[in-house]
């Protein structure tokens, strides 16, 4: 028997692909000694190759540890072909030669397809040989240790050294523990790997839709493995031929497609299904229409979707999703909600790459090319973010970032420990005292998360306007809950494109617009300018919140100032800075999110606020308690933050203090309720909406009394907690 193979080039790699569609042995290296004869031999003529596949109804592709396994059979083959029949009857006696070349023979062929069993072979050879020198002639004795030292030693000693040949023989089983092949059946372009590796520990599993997902440890890496098997890799085979004949009839047929990628989508399911409909019914196969209806599904979402991506995207627990250049070289890695970092099955290819920036490209209207190597867009609930050539010498990379799909919400921050119920009721105070807010930290740290959950704070009556350049805030979702927002969206500054207002100008029409409260979704350019402007005359009205990014207050005012040219007397219109940061528990290589700093913007400096006092911690982060600590400054009412607020709403700062600490008690009861019925969903944003205007409704009832009594507040916002509770 001899495969179709050849040798094809895919960008710097050369690969092996065998045709193997029809082909009776199963495709499968591991499977079956006649493919895994085929593709030593080949080895051993192309050693240089640097992946191997065969391609049949489903395809597997061998690469890394499992080509290396391989290729060190090949190499032994090619060494050992020849030589050791050269020293059959190291003597002039000629007796043994014809078994010893038979013998030798069927063990370097049973080398190609089954070396654990070729390794077996030669070692009953050499045993056999030792035995019978115990007797016979002294030539005889010499005859045999000879062909044993020269033929049969170097090539028991190379076999020893091979992983392949060392497998515990179990039919074909060792082998499929050692070749780990990455499996996708033909219809799709990425591999998956559908065996964890040795010594990897089951530590969770759930089920996203249709698909499997396992957590492993991997053992000495101190990182996890996320686990994929999609409802593609456990199709029937008869569903998977249907696809792929499916999917050819398309490509023949080339239909004429709308421009737009999701009614193109829409397009390519309707006549998938159409299309395998008829194949079922012509051809009397054994699929329900149910079937052909998901098939179509899957169909469309690895021809016009973003194929796997769509799977990981449609579990909540997946925050962000990582793709290196080159493609394919390593797998995807994503972050975690549980699990942080995590390495997965998946491979891309470069076909995957291609395919991704044209939808990508597409679905934004922005260029992307050697002259605009990078593109940002949303899609949907996730931020994307694509750079190429020339940027990454290496070619296409993406970040993939999902966005929670209901806002974050102060309780639910403070139920992940990212604040405390004390730090929740300062922030909740500031907002609602209209101060001028900037939450920092570095990448990643929760920034915008946390203002979003500061916008919750707010009361619906106020009329909101936000400037953002990729959308992250939560829009759509608090217009549902009854804001009042208007949106702007200014121009990216790694767009590329000039349809889009630049920030400066969107934020002189924003303050335009009438007195409202302002949300920058990121501080970073000349808009800094008329933002800083704007505040300290007054003319954004209302409270200004934002982030900006830096790791802490010097480095906000150092940005701000140096970077950005807002002269420090400017600077002052901030009234507090927010810093969030990852943190690594006493070295731990694991993450958690914390806010670890509530600073106030004191304003009787002059020159620099480091030097003169500038900066008051209200709050600080605590590494021993794991927590954000009030300061003494807050407690022992020095605070000219809170102070201002008391002159701003005509009262004493010891009476601000106890509005902190209602709100504070508000906080933490309801996370505590929560937690004792086990129904998280229920600090979701509309409750937590909910409850701050009940409390609102309190405080205002009692103002109008001329007398505020917190405690009577609390107890009755406590009375309605338990009414809305009994229904629950």
């Amino acid at each position: 028997m001899s495969c179709e193979r050849a040798v094809v080039r895919l960008g710097n790699e050369r690969v092996l692909r065998f045709k193997c569609e029809g082909c009776e042995h199963g495709a499968s290296i591991e499977g079956s000694e006649v493919c895994m004869r085929e593709v030593v031999r080949a080895l051993a003529e192309h050693p240089e190759v640097s992946s191997v596949v065969l391609a049949g109804i489903y395809e597997r592709g061998y690469s890394g540890p499992s080509l290396a396994g391989l290729k060190e059979i090949a190499k032994i083959y090619r060494a050992c072909k020849h030589w050791p029949f050269a020293h059959l009857t190291p003597t002039d006696c000629k007796r043994c030669e014809s078994e010893r070349r038979q013998r030798l023979e069927d063990a370097f062929k049973a080398m190609l397809g089954d070396p654990a069993r070729a390794r077996g072979e030669l070692e009953v050879i050499v045993r056999e040989l030792r035995a019978r020198s115990k007797r016979g002639a002294e030539k005889c004795r010499r005859c045999r240790a000879t062909f044993i030292e020269r033929a049969l030693a170097p090539t028991l000693s190379a076999l020893g050294r091979a992983k392949l040949a060392g497998v515990r023989r179990k039919g074909r089983e060792g082998y499929a523990k050692v070749l780990r092949a990455l499996i996708r059946p033909c219809f799709l372009s990425s591999h998956l790997t559908l065996e964890p590796p040795a010594g990897a520990g089951l530590v969770d599993a759930y089920r996203v839709e249709s698909s499997e997902v396992r957590i492993y440890r991997l053992g000495g890496e101190l990182q996890h493995l996320y686990f994929l098997v999609p409802p593609e890799h456990r199709l029937p085979r008869e569903q998977v031929l249907l696809l792929h004949r499916a999917r050819q009839t398309l490509l023949e047929q080339r239909p004429e497609l709308e421009l737009d990628p999701l009614r193109a989508r829409e397009q390519l399911t309707h006549l998938g299904a159409d299309l395998m409909a008829k194949l079922v019914v012509d051809e009397k196969l054994n699929v329900e229409r149910e079937e052909v209806e998901e098939l179509a599904q899957h169909l469309a979402r690895f021809t016009a979707g973003l194929g796997v991506l769509e799977v990981l995207l449609a579990d909540a627990r997946v925050q962000d999703i990582y793709i290196d250049a080159p493609v394919g070289r390593t797998p995807i890695h994503i972050y975690h909600r549980d699990f942080e970092e995590c390495l997965t099955n998946i491979h891309l290819t470069t076909d995957d790459a291609e395919s991704l920036i044209s939808r990508f490209r597409a679905i934004s209207g922005r260029p992307f090319s050697e002259a605009d190597p990078v593109l940002d867009l949303n899609l949907g609930g996730v931020r994307v973010a694509a750079i190429g050539h020339p940027l990454s010498p290496e070619g296409l990379a993406f970040a993939l970032r999902r966005h929670k799909p209901t806002p974050w919400t102060l309780p639910q921050f403070i139920r992940a420990k990212f604040l405390t119920p004390y730090a929740a009721g300062l922030l909740s105070l500031l907002v609602d005292s209209q101060a001028s807010l900037l939450v920092t930290g570095s990448r990643g740290a929760g920034k915008t998360s946390l203002l979003g959950a500061l916008m919750l704070e707010l009361l619906p009556k106020f009329r909101i306007i936000t400037l953002e350049d990729t959308s992250e805030l939560p829009i759509e979702q608090l217009r549902t809950l009854g804001f009042k927002i208007q949106s702007l969206r200014v121009q990216s500054a790694v767009s590329g494109t000039s349809t889009e207002l630049k920030a400066e100008d969107a934020l002189r029409a924003a303050l335009r617009l009438g007195e409202s409260i302002l949300v920058v979704g990121e501080v970073r350019g000349k808009e800094a300018q008329t933002l800083y402007e704007a505040m300290r005359v007054g003319a954004a009205g209302n409270s200004v919140m934002g982030t900006i990014h830096g790791a802490t207050t010097r480095d906000v005012f150092e940005r701000v100032v140096y970077d950005l040219g807002i002269p420090p007397s400017s600077f002052k219109a901030t009234d507090a800075i927010v810093v969030a940061a990852p943190i690594r528990p006493r070295g731990s290589v694991a993450r958690t999110r914390r806010v670890v700093q509530v600073t106030e913007v004191r304003k009787d400096w002059r020159e620099d606020p480091m030097s003169e006092k500038g900066f008051e911690d209200l709050m600080k982060y605590d590494p021993e308690g794991d927590e954000l600590e009030p300061t003494r400054a807050l407690t022992g009412l020095k605070s000219q933050l809170i102070e201002g607020i008391a002159r701003k709403w005509g009262t004493k700062p010891r009476e601000v203090l106890k509005n902190l600490e209602l709100r504070a008690g508000v906080q933490g009861a309801l996370v505590e309720k929560v937690a004792r019925l086990k129904k998280p969903e229920l600090l979701e944003a509309e409750f937590s909406v909910r409850s701050n205007l009940v409390l609102h409704t309190l405080l205002e009832e009692q103002l109008r009394r001329k007398r505020v009594d917190y405690r009577d507040i609390f107890r009755r916002w406590r009375e309605w907690l338990e009414k809305e509770f009994t229904g629950v």
